[in-house]
């Protein structure tokens, strides 16, 4: 996990550190005292992964391992909870359970991010498990508590879980009403009580305006003018013509309409799902998040649970058509991460594909669909631990360790270390790798003043930047020029990093 991918991102860098300032002081890295919201960049974290990152730190110090371990444990509980799940779904077909933990096991998009920090793999494990039990709710009352619990921490893992978990449970109460009600109604409301309470404390989070800028700041419909650019004319002109049915259609809302459903259905792209993926930090090299060859499977699922009209089909298709809504209105979709919530159901769906095919089949057939399946995991196995390195350290942000290590070892013999900000927040990297001390940074005014030891942050003119030697520069190879330097490079021998003194 430490060493693929080769480096931590921003973000995991900076639930290292949080946790780390948690675990020593109590606070996070602003000062703010055991937070239900993590604030990094003016990006507000939900707190679970933080927590629960906090006695991996504790056990095994901050470093990349240990911050990713949680995600790792996580992610393997979610396939042991769709293992349970699924033959809770389906009583009588034990394969299509061990079928879909084990496609989930070995699933692109689902060891893409259990071997990151995600937080919104937490989300998914939570929601797995709060199924399951909430199916095993219907015949014990216990069942509904523990479901309800699980439920409402999902809400503290993930943003995307905010808008997913209520309307998924409002679809569950409604499919399953006739057994939960009125048999289960003293159950039903002392589950409902619970998850309220443990939900509260979000009531404060929700209504502060800081978090609520940075989910605007995600929002497809901060940019107004430009999303509306090409409808002000055709209504000026419709307007022009008295032509009220051209003032009906090229209108605000439509236009908003198309924008949401065309963000939603993104999500079904068979392009996006089979063949390309998104954000390289989403997928290995030339992979996507789903195989290719479970395609076909996907549909013959579906198409049999449709077929069959039951309970478990339907809760499985719900889930599907639910997950992507919260990332319908959000930037750079189709979003790997703002829907991982749906990704179980695809495992259980191409389980249940294949299971009603293979009785169709003959031997060879049967023994060619196990030699693909072998061969689509040995080549992901290869892109990923062979070429994610090489191919995607750029957007990992390498360099930072060495960058650190380097700066540490040499910052006595100046007076000042000088790192860029073109680096991409660079100064929770400096903490993270230098593990600086957290209640001395908070003594200096934490990420509100930003520097701390004899490292300063900003942005490097090199042509402005006065020749002195006492002064260290750490920059990208665009901002200083090749005199005597030391060259950071990525596995594929380009350059990341430059460090330099100006003479």
């Amino acid at each position: 996990m430490g060493v693929v991918p080769a480096s931590p991102d921003w973000d995991e860098a900076a639930i290292g550190y949080n946790a780390y300032s948690i675990l020593h002081t109590g606070r996070d890295e602003y000062g703010t005292y055991l937070p239900l919201t993590f604030r990094s960049f003016d990006d507000y974290k939900p707190p679970l992964y933080v927590y629960v990152t906090v006695p991996s730190i504790y056990l095994f110090g901050l470093s990349v391992w240990a911050v990713r371990l949680p995600s790792a444990i996580f992610g393997v509980l979610a396939v042991l909870g769709t293992y349970y799940l699924v033959r809770e779904l389906f009583k009588q077909h034990e394969r299509v359970a061990i079928l879909s933990s084990l496609l989930l096991a070995i699933s692109p998009w689902h060891i893409q991010f259990s071997r990151s920090a995600f937080e919104a793999n937490l989300g998914v494990t939570f929601v797995v498990w709060a199924t399951y039990f909430f199916l095993r709710g219907l015949t014990s009352s216990a069942g509904l508590v523990v479901s309800a619990v699980l439920f409402a921490l999902s809400l503290y893992t993930y943003h995307s879980e905010r808008i997913f978990v209520p309307l998924f449970v409002i679809f569950l109460s409604t499919t399953y009403r006739r057994v939960l009600f009125p048999a289960k109604k003293s159950s039903v409301f002392l589950a409902f009580v619970i998850g309220v309470i443990i939900v509260l404390p979000l009531v404060r989070v929700f209504t502060d305006a800081n978090v609520l800028k940075r989910l605007q700041g995600t929002s497809v419909f901060r940019q107004k003018t430009e999303l509306l650019s090409g409808t002000i004319p055709k209504l000026e002109y419709d307007r022009s013509l008295g032509w009220w049915p051209g003032e009906l259609f090229d209108n605000r809302r439509i236009e908003y309409v198309k924008i949401l459903t065309s963000g939603y259905l993104s999500h079904f792209s068979p392009k996006w799902l089979f063949l390309s993926g998104d954000h390289e930090r989403h997928h290995a090299p030339n992979m996507a998040l789903l195989y290719l060859w479970e395609m076909p499977f996907i549909l013959i699922g579906i198409y049999q649970l449709i077929r069959q009209k039951s309970r478990s089909g339907a809760l499985l298709l719900g889930w599907s058509l639910l997950a992507p809504i919260a990332a319908a209105p959000t930037t750079e979709v189709p979003h790997a991460v703002r829907t991982l919530v749906s990704l179980p159901t695809y495992p259980i769906f191409t389980a249940i594909g294949i299971v009603s095919v293979i009785p169709k089949l003959r031997s060879p057939a049967i023994i060619g669909l196990a030699a693909v399946i072998i061969a689509s995991f040995v080549y992901y196995v290869h892109m990923y631990f062979a070429h994610t390195n090489i191919d995607y350290a750029k957007y990992w942000q390498y360099g930072y360790e060495q960058a650190v290590s380097y700066a540490q070892k040499n910052k006595s013999h100046y007076t000042k270390v000088v790192v860029s900000t073109k680096l991409e927040q660079p100064y929770i990297f400096f903490l993270f790798y230098s593990k600086f001390d957290p209640q001395t940074y908070l003594s200096l005014g934490g990420s509100l003043t930003g520097n701390f030891d004899n490292y300063e942050f900003r942005q490097i003119d090199w042509n402005s930047e006065k020749p002195e030697n006492s002064i260290l520069y750490i920059g990208t190879p665009a901002e200083i020029p090749a005199v005597a330097h030391v060259d950071i490079l990525y596995p594929d021998g380009s350059p990341a990093m430059r460090i330099a003194t100006k003479k």
